[in-house]
């Protein structure tokens, strides 16, 4: 995608755009598909509009159209761009379809937003969708389908009170069922103005893919996106920047939200973000970055931004065509084998529960949106707990599956939940009979201590399971876990405090001699020592049906030091969470273990052990000798190992319905094609 945000404020801007050179420079990238502008958050469109607003500077050349027709032409699957609520013409020139925050802001800085529960606003959306879809394109990604700010403008105050007889609340307050019940009714009409976008295309044209823009699946509470946004689409497409971490979290999350197919779309920008217009990453991270993607199944998608002049950097695509060829056997193997994660650890993901309680009781007339638009940055306790918990059992070498909540978590032995206060009632009986019927759960803080809209009884929905009860009350920011010594929870965070009902304490919570808010009473000068032991627990087991269930009461998980990952390692083995699929591994923890399988049909029973080389110091320095040994399902023998980087066949050893690959050097990645078959 190349992204044309570009305004009319110079003559010259968009003057200089060539079709030509743009499937010139896409060919060269070696891309399959391009994404080509229609409209932009200018609210300027490429093509002649007849409801909208066409860039003046064109002087009406239907440069959309061209495009179209020449990557037709060259073999490249044109996909529309148009986007929708960043829309600046649309609000600057209709004063009531302008989203308002709870101060009366309309605007921030040089972006204006719509408000989808504006029906004349929606009408317009649809009619110039109408216009696009009409040109011979293969899809339409609808970018910013999430809410710009918390709105307030007339149109969602009546739509509130029309629906339940309330005014929107005037504080967050994530301990408020007003406030909740509110949040609930954000994503509830996001999701519905994104499913009306979508059911309006395939009416005209049934065939025509239609994604929305999911980045804001990590983008926290304010962008009011729930897991309707991926159920309105073909397939899941967002973009990210915040590095490795995020990005191997990141494609979990995305996998974990397919609901066909159809593989995921990854994005990610060419320089080192999308606000860099020009420092363009080096061949070795973007060659890291595509095969990463490719190692969980995904499709890899690079964005570049136009010169204003409507140029482009022919050097940029020179490097990209390099990268498309270094890895193309890789990628060939992905889009032969339609694969997907497998893995019998789970990591739950509540897009309910990322909120931020360190709001509460902040007016909404002094809440404004964070500044930046990076996902994943570590700006939600949740979120960066889920990331922190990600790190660890990628260094663990646990592959592991997102499991949305409310999804089943078939062939998962052990789940993970960190910190999702919020669970429907059938939430709850899932997970209670996940623990039952044998499975291990790791559950974290305020894990269900409300249903979806904000009620609780005082306690977990789950504390049977957990065999801990909520006493009402929370730690200050500063807190110990104490077991044969002290970890410690140092953050403006707070954590319940419990007490063992049927389980077996672990590990008691020792909290500081002083609230660390008192400046004039404390222990150090620049830290707070832990110095009062208490009766609550901090790390119980409990013994619940034929399963098992170990509670942590803060949000350790979550901190990303040496010190902590070490605590959490050490936890992961001492209660044997293991993977019955990759049994072991001595790849250092720079190296992601995934293990995919085949879902093409008539390919046979085939999986991929992915090994990718990610340093933090690029180029990487090769590591040599690594193993794994993989458990192949029950029945099922290893008939060929074949490395997909050359076609060679691979090195490995059976042991029982156990086999050991060995790979005497790895520099940056390999993916290495298992092909088995039942026991005759």
């Amino acid at each position: 995608m190349i992204d044309s945000h570009i305004t009319e404020d110079a003559p010259a801007f968009m003057s200089r755009f060539d079709p030509e050179q743009y499937v010139a420079m896409a060919k060269q990238a070696g891309a399959e598909s391009a994404m080509i502008y229609a409209c932009c958050h200018n609210g300027n469109c490429y093509y002649p509009t007849k409801v909208g607003h066409m860039h003046k500077n064109l002087g009406g050349k239907d440069i959309f159209g061209m495009t179209v027709n020449r990557l037709r032409n060259a073999g490249i699957a044109p996909i529309a761009y148009y986007t929708v609520i960043y829309h600046n013409h649309a609000a600057k020139s209709h004063p009531p379809w302008r989203m308002t925050d709870a101060s009366g802001q309309q605007h921030k800085a040089r972006y204006w937003h719509c408000c989808p529960n504006n029906r004349d606003c929606v009408a317009f959306f649809k009619a110039q969708i109408g216009e696009i879809i009409d040109y011979d394109i293969d899809g339409i990604f609808i970018d910013m389908t999430f809410w710009a700010k918390v709105c307030c403008c007339a149109n969602c105050q009546q739509r509130y009170l029309q629906e339940t007889g309330k005014e929107i609340p005037d504080l967050i307050d994530w301990d408020n069922p007003a406030w909740v019940k509110f949040q609930r009714a954000r994503e509830t009409w996001m999701a519905q103005f994104a499913q009306g976008l979508t059911d309006y295309i395939k009416n005209v044209k049934p065939a025509l893919t239609v994604t929305h823009q999911f980045s804001g699946v990590l983008g926290g509470w304010w962008r009011g996106q729930s897991a309707e946004i991926a159920a309105a689409s073909d397939y899941p497409s967002g973009d990210f920047y915040d590095g490795k971490n995020l990005q191997r979290f990141g494609l979990k999350v995305m996998d974990a939200f397919r609901h066909n197919d159809m593989p995921f779309e990854f994005m990610t920008s060419r320089c080192v973000d999308i606000w860099d217009h020009t420092s363009m990453k080096g061949a070795d991270e973007l060659v890291c970055s595509a095969l990463t993607i490719l190692a969980h199944g995904g499709a890899y998608f690079f964005i570049d931004a136009i010169n204003p002049d409507g140029t482009l950097e022919r050097s940029g695509y020179a490097r990209l065509g390099q990268v498309s060829a270094k890895i193309k056997s890789f990628t060939d193997k992905i889009k032969q084998l339609h694969p997907s994660i497998c893995a019998n650890v789970g990591l739950y993901f509540s897009m309910a529960s990322h909120d931020d309680a360190r709001l509460n009781n902040v007016s909404l007339r002094k809440f404004s949106m964070p500044d930046s638009n990076v996902v994943g940055s570590g700006h939600l306790p949740v979120i960066r707990e889920l990331i922190g918990t990600s790190i660890v059992l990628g260094k663990a070498h646990l592959p592991y599956r997102i499991i949305p909540a409310g999804k089943e978590s078939e062939n998962i032995s052990t789940l993970i939940v960190n910190n999702a206060k919020y669970m429907s009632p059938s939430e709850v009986g899932r997970l209670r009979n996940f623990v039952s019927g044998g499975g291990t759960l790791l559950a974290t803080g305020v894990t269900s201590l409300c249903d979806l809209n904000g009620n609780s009884t005082g306690d977990f929905s789950l504390a049977e399971v957990f065999g801990v009860s909520f006493s009402g009350g929370k730690t200050p920011g500063a807190s110990y876990l104490h077991r044969d010594g002290f970890v410690g929870l140092l953050s403006s965070e707070t954590a319940p405090l419990v007490r063992a009902t049927t389980a077996q304490s672990l590990a008691k919570v020792v909290l500081p001699y002083f609230d660390p808010a008192d400046g004039d009473h404390y222990a150090s000068i620049h830290s707070n020592p832990p110095g009062r032991p208490t009766e609550f627990d901090a790390l119980t087991i409990n013994r619940f049906g034929r399963g098992k269930c170990i509670y942590l009461y803060s949000s350790i998980l979550g901190t990303q030091h040496d010190a902590h990952q070490q605590f959490a390692l050490s936890l992961l083995r001492e209660q044997h969470i293991e993977s019955d699929i990759l049994l072991e591994s001595n790849a250092p923890a720079c190296v992601e273990v995934t293990v995919l399988k085949s879902n093409a049909t008539g390919s046979g029973d085939h999986y991929l052990l992915c090994l990718v080389n990610w340093q933090d110091e690029l180029p990487n320095i090769p590591v040599h000798d690594i193993t794994a040994m993989l458990k192949l399902p029950q029945g099922f023998v290893c008939e060929t190992c074949t490395k997909v980087s050359d076609g060679q066949a691979a090195s490995f050893q059976v042991n029982g319905d156990a086999i050991t690959l060995g790979l005497p050097r790895l520099e940056t990645a390999e993916f290495i094609l298992l092909s088995v078959a039942r026991k005759k």
